[in-house]
């Protein structure tokens, strides 16, 4: 397997600091809300954050992803007496009804087109009152940002995905994880000058003269993100980048 940007794999090369810095900061603001508790990890990757919410007090955690090979090292590296993997489709989860006392959707919902569906799907083997933690990207944010993530085929507004989670959850309450920073004059410049340059696709031939060390220390003056990973509640007035829903089944 390898790193290709989007699935994260803490087993494979490639994969940046910042982004494995965000991955495991969402897996740790998950902990408190699965103790002792019967654990879905939808769209589970490659395991290392359900063996995170075995070890961080679950009961037992089963993680579920589309893709085989995935979760073929999952089950080689992390498959433990309390943590289970299994192929599974998010629209189609592979549980009776009112199975587990949570779920957990990191980095989930903005590749399904059929958003709604997959919310409702995980409320009906959600059990009375059972906690759904879900992460996605700040459609705001990543349009700020020049952000196009080609795998996904939808963005939220907060908004749009509380909307989205109403009709099947309640006490719905939505943190921030990684603040946009103010950006100075040089970095205003710098980033008005990339938009440019991906748009006018004549102008590619100037990657030839920067290497890409030099690219990735530009796109780290712009990217207008400081340099904080934790979840936290929202400040009136800040934007962030990624949402974190947390809300009890209906």
């Amino acid at each position: 397997m390898k790193y290709s940007g989007e699935r994260m794999a803490m087993e494979v090369g490639g994969a940046e600091s910042k982004d494995k810095e965000e991955h495991l900061a969402r897996y740790n603001f998950v902990l408190p809300w699965i103790k002792d508790k019967d654990v879905l990890d939808i769209a589970c990757g490659t395991g290392y954050g359900s063996k995170m919410l075995a070890d961080g007090g679950a009961k037992s955690v089963s993680g579920g992803d589309i893709d085989e090979q995935t979760i073929e090292l999952a089950r080689e590296k992390y498959q433990q007496s309390n943590v289970s993997f299994g192929v599974m489709d998010g629209l189609k989860i592979v549980a009776p009804e009112k199975t587990f006392d949570a779920v957990v959707s990191l980095e989930t919902i903005e590749h399904i087109q059929e958003a709604e569906r997959f919310v409702a799907e995980i409320a009906r083997v959600l059990k009375n009152e059972g906690q759904l933690i879900l992460s996605t990207p700040n459609r705001r944010a990543t349009k700020k940002l020049g952000i196009k993530n080609p795998f996904h085929v939808r963005e939220f507004t907060q908004e749009e995905l509380e909307m989205i989670l109403k009709n099947n959850f309640k006490e719905i309450k939505i943190y921030g994880q990684r603040p946009l920073g103010q950006l100075n004059l040089k970095q205003k410049f710098l980033r008005k000058a990339y938009f440019l340059y991906t748009k006018i696709k004549w102008l590619e031939f100037l990657k030839r003269w920067f290497t890409n060390k030099t690219r990735e220390s530009i796109g780290s003056q712009i990217d207008g993100l400081a340099e904080e990973f934790q979840v936290e509640e929202m400040i009136p007035g800040r934007e962030y980048l990624y949402f974190v829903a947390v809300g009890k089944k209906r």
